[in-house]
Parts: C-alpha cells; sequence; structure tokens
C-alpha cells in the first residue's frame, strides 16, 4: 500500500481550489487500527481459552483476568489525556505501540492471576493512551473535509478495524484447532509488533497545526475576494450534533455491557456442555462479520432512522437474552449469540459517529475522552459481574442483561422524547 494524501477544505467553493494547504495521511490510522485488533483478537480470545480450559481458573477468577485491562481503561483515557498534552497525538501513539508488543509478551510468561492482573492493569492504561487519540484524529480530519470526505475516512476506519479482528479471529481459530492456543497466542505475539512500525508512519502533529492556520488564513482572503458569506460548517458535516450527547452515552453502555455478556457466557456454555474450546473462535468471528454489517448499515442510514436502528437493535437483544434463558440449548445459543453482533453494530455506529460530531463541531478530544471511559465502564465491569453470577448460574447473567438493557431502553425513550431530534 502506498502512502495516500488527502487535500481536503473547509468549505464548497473557491477554498476547494486550495491545493497543498492541509494535508494528512490516513492509512497509517487504519493500518494501526487494523494491525492492533489483528493480534489482539487472536491473543484475548487464545489466552482466555486457556487460562480457562488448561489453567482450570474458576468463571469469577476468569472474569477478573479478563476485565482486568478493561478496568483500567476507565481510567487510561485521564492518563492519555495528560500524556498527550505533553508529547502529542502522534508521539503517544508511538508511545502506546511500543509498549503493547512487551505487554503481551509478559503475559505468556507467568499464569499467576496477581501477576496477569497487573500487567493486564497497565495494558489497559495504555490502551487509554491509543483510541482516544485515533478518535480525536478523525475529529480533527472531519474538521477540515467535506462531508463526503469525512464519512468515507469514518467508513474506512470502521472497516480496518472490523476487518483485522475477523480476520484474527479466523486464523486464530485456524491456529488453535490445528495446534493448540499457547501456538496462537506465540503468533500473536510476532504479529503484535506491526503496530509499532506502521504508527511511524503517522504525520507530525505540528505539521498538522501550521497547515491548519494557514488553511484558514487563506480561506478568509478568499471568502473577502469574493464577498461570500461564512457557511456554518456543523451544518453539513456534523448533523449528529442533533442527538443529545447522552443518546451516545447510554447507547454505548449498552453496547459494551451487551457484547461483553454474550462473548464472556458463551466459553463457559461450551466447557459445560463438554464441547471443544476452538468454536468460541466462530461463534465470535460471527458476532465481529454481524458487527461490521451494523456498522456499515448504520453509516448508510438516512438521519431519521439511526434512532430507529438503535431502538430496534435493543429490543432484539432483550428478545435474544430471553430465548436463551428459556432454550438452554448450546446449539441455539451458539445460533442466537452468532447473530447478536448486527444488533450492537447499529448501536455502535450510531454513538460513535455522535460522538465524533460532537467532537468534531467543538474542536475538543473530551468525548472522544469520555467516550472511551464509558466503553471501558460497559466492558469491564460487565464481565466481572457475569463471571461471579455464572459461578451461581450462567442464566442470570442474561437476567442482569435483561434488566440492564430494560433500563437503557427506557432512558433512550425519555431523553428522546425530552429533545426532538431534527437536523438544523
Amino acid at each position: 500500500m502506498g502512502i495516500i494524501e488527502d487535500i481536503p477544505s473547509i468549505q464548497a467553493g473557491d477554498a476547494d481550489k486550495c491545493e497543498n494547504l492541509f494535508s494528512y495521511r490516513a492509512w497509517p490510522i487504519f493500518m494501526i487500527s487494523f494491525s492492533r485488533l489483528f493480534f489482539i483478537s487472536i491473543f484475548e480470545r487464545a489466552f482466555q481459552n486457556y487460562i480457562y480450559f488448561d489453567q482450570g481458573v474458576s468463571e469469577s477468577m476468569l472474569g477478573l483476568i479478563s476485565s482486568a485491562p478493561l478496568i483500567a481503561y476507565i481510567f487510561g483515557p485521564i492518563l492519555g489525556h495528560f500524556i498527550t498534552r505533553k508529547l502529542g497525538i502522534r508521539n503517544s501513539i508511538i508511545l502506546s505501540a511500543i509498549c503493547t508488543p512487551l505487554l503481551v509478551g509478559a503475559q505468556m510468561l507467568y499464569f499467576d492471576p496477581v501477576y496477569l492482573i497487573s500487567i493486564r492493569v497497565l495494558s489497559g492504561l495504555l490502551l487509554g493512551v491509543f483510541w482516544p487519540n485515533c478518535y480525536n484524529l478523525l475529529s480533527r480530519w472531519q474538521s477540515v473535509s467535506s462531508d463526503d470526505k469525512s464519512n468515507k475516512n469514518f467508513r474506512h476506519f470502521n472497516f480496518s478495524w472490523n476487518i483485522g479482528f475477523i480476520s484474527g479471529l479466523l486464523i486464530g481459530y485456524l491456529w488453535a484447532f490445528s495446534l493448540d492456543e499457547y501456538v496462537a497466542m506465540t503468533f500473536a505475539f510476532i504479529i503484535s509488533f506491526l503496530l509499532p512500525l506502521f504508527s511511524l508512519f503517522l504525520k507530525k502533529e505540528s505539521e498538522l497545526n501550521h497547515v491548519n492556520k494557514n488553511l484558514l488564513n487563506k480561506n478568509d482572503d478568499l471568502m473577502l475576494k469574493s464577498n461570500a458569506k461564512p457557511q456554518v460548517q456543523q451544518n453539513s458535516n456534523n448533523k449528529m450534533i442533533a442527538y443529545p450527547i447522552l443518546f451516545s452515552w447510554v447507547a454505548l453502555l449498552i453496547y459494551a455491557a451487551s457484547k461483553s455478556v454474550f462473548r464472556f457466557s458463551y466459553p463457559v456454555f461450551l466447557k459445560t456442555s463438554g464441547s471443544p474450546s476452538y468454536f468460541t473462535y466462530l461463534i465470535q468471528l460471527s458476532m465481529q462479520v454481524g458487527q461490521l454489517a451494523g456498522l456499515t448499515w448504520s453509516n448508510s442510514m438516512k438521519f431519521a432512522n439511526k434512532k430507529k436502528s438503535v431502538f430496534g437493535s435493543l429490543t432484539m437483544i432483550l428478545i435474544s437474552s430471553i430465548a436463551i434463558i428459556l432454550v438452554q440449548d448450546v446449539v441455539y445459543i451458539s445460533i442466537i449469540s452468532a447473530s447478536i453482533g448486527l444488533f450492537v453494530g447499529l448501536i455502535q455506529g450510531t454513538s460513535l459517529k455522535i460522538m465524533i460530531d460532537y467532537g468534531a463541531a467543538e474542536n475538543t478530544k473530551k468525548y472522544s475522552t469520555i467516550n472511551e471511559i464509558l466503553k471501558g465502564i460497559g466492558f469491564g465491569l460487565t464481565p466481572i459481574a457475569a463471571g461471579f453470577i455464572a459461578e451461581i448460574n450462567i442464566y442470570g447473567s442474561f437476567v442482569f442483561l435483561i434488566i440492564l438493557g430494560s433500563s437503557a431502553l427506557l432512558t433512550l425513550v425519555y431523553i428522546s422524547q425530552r429533545k426532538k431530534m431534527n437536523v438544523h
């Protein structure tokens, strides 16, 4: 893949003719998103299967170990904010990218739970440096891009990390099926060094700040010469700010909690039924393909349909949870779990786009930071709760999800009624 240079402008008309005033290199973000999810999807599934099926940790301890990086991720974006202020976006991403393979390898050396939790906490803190800065770059690019270019970047970003996740699960399944889980972890560790390699191609932040100023000055001159009135950028390019930001936050929490319950509970169902552990790769692969379809569908939806997709998806998650409790058969549970990805993808697509539009409209990274904190809460706390509930009754996890999902649905309906969502 060659280096792709994009040269967007901040308004239509004469400003579109300005060349070489601002350019950003988008492909490194797409490649580090792909490579991170590629190796982490192999490693995490193999790691959790290995300590659960081979090392024999309990369900509650599995929940604690699995959740450790995500609990730390609640605080990671706050730490990442201070690191980014000192080092800048590019250097912060590079720092996270270099340290990540080292921490991945450290988890393969010793399987004492306290040691593993400590290493995974550090991984979660570094994750808080990585993803908020990726979203921050998307928002900053959006503020100087056309509507089409902004949607293209957002679509390519979602596609890149999802394809990485899907490819990793498929290859992880082949490794685990033909060899064993530890070999799959070793392969993931080797591949993880692609992350720091691609991060070195990110453009320097000084270039972005410098040309941004030049672009704005040049654009002002063009408007004065043509006696044109300034256009309000957010009207065309940040439509989703018509949604209250609270809508995004509640949707994001239930997205993370729903996916966590289904992803955590399925290995327990397999172990209880005596089925092989490698089936977890196939089910999670199906979930991720569905999530990619949901994200892609959400990105192409008309504005008015995005809210409906969230309500419809959350309703289907609740129905699926009830069905699992009633059926209690591993074959049907597999089918239901495999299909849940579409619904979480639709919810995630809407919540993520609201967050990015708010960040672009207000030229701030606070929304991406809050977004990742909430994601850490949803993905971090849910497996811990599900782990302790599973030791009593695995189906209790879905009772927990039904209560949580119903509360989220009522909250979203209330938020929608409080503020009518129209494009201004």
